[in-house]
């Protein structure tokens, strides 16, 4: 499933998801599944002046845009590892945003202080997320806050999903992450700031969607060692093919992830 919104940062943690075009793809797609969710616990954030936000493991700037959409008081900073992704974001910027290739795990970051720090599916891909955390929390102004998605858990009785999960978990592991890194915010209290909004929400995303996004993955880390390891060539390729064919299903159900969101405040 799941990468950041764009690239881990940084030597510390090597990043499977890519900024290919296949990636951007995925990006995409992203976006139009889990915006509305994001967006509607941006809306529950504390109100307070919002005037600068910094977009954290930004990508392709989908989610740069969506902060801008939501606090359109703001400049928002999309920072990301990947040199391509900030230029890809850059020539398709949304007003009030501007990108900027960084390492967000190393203070300062482009752009802070900031009244908001937002980043979605960006914890999974780091070796340490409390260290992380706890960085990003100090590069609040008074008065900001810190806002954070997770996937917890994911829920699915399907075989072709759940034979793709674990790949990807094997995948994110090797590298240092955990797939499942929103169990990590269910205690986390970061510092400095305090817990405003701790909260684990349902999407219930269509098959289609859901294996259209898996099947992108896949090809982008398909010939991982990792993968390599524990799956043989034939079992890959005919998995990445019904994937494929599948995207193009309206009545395979649904496969429910399991969103952690939190808000720290400053």
């Amino acid at each position: 499933m799941t990468g950041s919104s764009g690239t881990a940062p940084g030597p510390a943690a090597s990043y499977a998801f890519g900024d290919t075009a296949v990636a951007s793809r995925r990006l995409e797609v992203l976006a139009r599944v889990f915006g509305p969710t994001s967006r509607a616990l941006l809306r529950d954030v504390p109100p307070g002046p919002r005037r600068v936000a910094l977009d954290l493991g930004c990508g392709s700037g989908h989610t740069t845009a969506m902060v801008a959409s939501v606090f359109p008081e703001a400049e928002v900073v999309g920072i990301d590892s990947s040199a391509a992704f900030v230029v890809e974001a850059t020539a398709a910027t949304a007003a009030r945003c501007r990108y900027q290739v960084a390492d967000v795990t190393r203070p300062p970051l482009p752009g802070g202080p900031a009244d908001l720090i937002y980043t979605r599916f960006l914890l999974v891909h780091l070796p340490d997320p409390h260290a992380a955390l706890a960085v990003w929390a100090g590069q609040l102004r008074p008065g900001g806050v810190l806002v954070v998605e997770e996937p917890e858990s994911i829920e699915t009785e399907d075989a072709d999903f759940a034979r793709y999960l674990e790949l990807a978990s094997i995948v994110v592991a090797g590298r240092g992450g955990d797939l499942y890194a929103g169990r990590l915010l269910a205690e986390a209290r970061p510092e400095p700031g305090e817990v405003v909004v701790r909260r684990r929400t349902p999407l219930d995303v269509p098959a289609g969607l859901a294996a259209t996004i898996f099947s992108l993955n896949l090809t982008t880390w398909g010939d991982d060692p990792a993968v390599l390891a524990v799956s043989g060539p034939s079992e890959r390729s005919e998995l990445a093919a019904r994937l494929e064919r599948r995207g193009a299903e309206t009545d395979g159900g649904v496969i429910r992830w399991w969103m952690r969101q939190l808000v720290v405040g400053r």
